[in-house]
């Protein structure tokens, strides 16, 4: 009977390992593979038996055997499981696959008389990775570079300009009056037309250069290794005179000119240099520029430096701004794909500001965020969204749940936890109908410091999510790091999406769709703008979504209808 029942467990679990999509392999203390799993014939293309008498070295990618050597030794001093990390292995077609590795050693098991390793294929989550870092990197429109890459770009730079004590310059490129494109050709001939500025300025500059595009119509190129400040001014000339011959497109000829600002830095001023302020700098001399007539150039002196002062005097105004009242919250309606109905809103902040208007979060979040009044504002922030949508809830009238977007100063100061709890009894509104966004830069940005406040945040039952998820190129491992119930798909990923579009955008969204359902995470689409973007998103299973399509920012009075 004993034996009977050691011949059922042994089919049982031959059987289970036969279901099973993940590789084992057993090898020796000679490091020749003694046992593969026949999960090896999916995953690798080979016949369990080809294996067998083979080292598994040979099946590892000569790059990353470093890694495994590295942690072999730990493997042969520990009983326990011991990870490798990822590693490619060999297909049968010659072709690289990634796996996730797990090894055990079980040399003094006799029933094992090995090391077991555990492999699960994870190439297509490698190959997602690398898409969104591709695409958290780089402008979507024209493939070049971004603001974070070159931020990365101009770091590097500096330093070796303080180790070599030569010239760093910075060029601030925006075209004139390119709006004028946009309207009279239509936007499509204006992407045209960037793609071709893009290509321009890549020409025109040297190949240890870096060029960006940091808004519509906005770039910025950063050159090291000057002989002296002369070569950045010359340089100009060439981008100037190379954008402005005529270019053909669709048919239509047009003609751009550009408005340029110079910053250099020489030698060990390099050192000491802030990326931010250099940039800004750059920005202040174009706009300089552009009031002296355009289609020229302007470098950047320390009476351009009294202009960005200026601009910083938006500071006591917004302190005075949130005791004035003249800040307001617009609602963006969030609705479930599958029927059009409004599940929830998202809050959005204006400013009333009594001499210049309304203005758009664009043009003063930054600078609340650098001086910490941001901290504030988002109190307030907070207050007004829980208590509007307590009323709602109370009248049964409009969304269920609110999203409010946390700031990186709300998460570094202590006591966020503390402040969400008495927001939400003051209001009265039930923990699960708030939903707080932080965006992915910003989660990676703080790090652990995020991860420890939103888990006490969490734990009140408030919902957590990633904003402009993609952005940030983090690896997706840190979905499951990060205490996040929900994601929002940043919206240049639902731009241009086509139901005969099988790669690009549409492949990236379908996988973050998927992923978000394996992970348990709610997933939202940013930026629906267009019927089709809609169907593409409904096709894929994502459940809400929110854009333009259905409706843009507006006051809360007109979301407060009957469901």
């Amino acid at each position: 009977m004993v034996e009977s029942n050691r011949t059922v467990e042994r089919e049982r679990l031959g059987t289970l390992i036969g279901l099973s999509r993940d590789v084992i392999l057993v090898r020796d203390a000679a490091g020749l593979i003694s046992y593969c799993s026949p999960a090896i014939e999916v995953a690798l293309g080979y016949n369990p038996d080809q294996l067998c008498g083979t080292p598994q070295r040979d099946l590892v990618h000569p790059d990353d055997l470093p890694l495994r050597d590295a942690v072999a030794p730990r493997v042969l001093s520990s009983e326990g499981p011991q990870p490798i990390g990822e590693l490619r292995m060999r297909h049968r077609n010659g072709s690289w696959r990634w796996f996730e590795m797990l090894e055990t050693n079980r040399l003094d098991d006799p029933s094992v008389a090995g090391i077991v390793t555990n492999a699960r294929d994870v190439t297509d989550r490698k190959g997602v990775e690398a898409a969104l870092t591709e695409r958290a990197l780089h402008d979507t429109l024209t493939g070049l570079p971004n603001r974070t890459l070159l931020m990365d770009h101009l770091v590097l730079g500096l330093a070796r300009t303080a180790r070599r004590g030569d010239t760093l310059a910075v060029l601030y490129c925006d075209l004139d009056g390119f709006k004028g494109i946009n309207d009279g050709f239509g936007h499509d001939v204006g992407d045209l037309a960037l793609i071709e500025v893009a290509r321009r300025l890549q020409q025109t500059l040297r190949t240890s250069d870096i060029v960006a595009r940091v808004g519509g119509d906005e770039f910025v190129a950063v050159c090291d290794g000057f002989a002296d400040p002369d070569e950045a001014t010359m340089l100009a000339q060439r981008i100037r005179d190379d954008l402005e011959a005529p270019m053909s497109i669709d048919g239509n000829d047009i003609v751009v000119s550009v408005s340029i600002g110079i910053l250099t830095v020489e030698g060990q001023a390099a050192g000491s240099a802030e990326p931010i302020a250099l940039l800004r700098n750059a920005d202040a001399a174009m706009y300089s520029a552009k009031e002296g007539g355009r289609a020229r150039w302007e470098v950047f002196d320390a009476g351009l430096g009294a202009i960005e002062a200026q601009r910083t005097e938006l500071e006591p105004e917004l302190l005075r701004a949130v005791e004035r009242r003249e800040f307001a919250l617009y609602y963006q309606p969030i609705v479930r794909l599958t029927d059009g109905v409004v599940v929830g809103a998202e809050a959005l902040l204006r400013w009333h500001h009594p001499t210049r208007g309304m203005l758009s979060p664009e043009q003063f979040l930054d600078l609340a965020e650098r001086t910490g009044v941001i901290v504030p504002i988002g109190a307030w922030v907070l207050s007004e969204a829980c208590d509007q949508a307590a009323r709602w809830r109370d009248d049964d009238l409009g969304p269920r749940w609110v999203a409010v977007n946390l700031s990186v100063r709300q998460v570094a100061e202590s006591g966020l936890a503390a402040t969400v709890a008495q927001t939400l009894a003051a209001s009265g509104l039930p923990p699960d109908a708030l939903w707080l966004e932080l965006s992915e830069a910003a989660l990676l940005r703080t790090g652990h410091l995020a991860a420890t406040a939103l888990v006490a945040v969490q734990a009140l039952g408030v919902h957590l999510g990633m904003d402009d998820f993609g952005t940030g190129y983090a690896s997706l491992l840190n979905l499951q790091r990060l205490p996040i119930d929900f994601l929002k798909i940043n919206r240049s990923f639902i731009a241009n999406l086509t139901g005969s579009d099988r790669g690009g955008n549409n492949a990236i969204v379908a996988a973050i769709v998927q992923l978000g359902a394996t992970l348990d995470l709610t997933v939202i689409a940013e930026g629906i703008e267009r019927p089709d973007e809609m169907n593409v998103l409904r096709s894929y299973g994502c459940p809400y979504g929110q854009g333009y399509l259905v409706a843009g920012p507006s006051p809360a009075s007109h979301l407060s209808r009957p469901r």
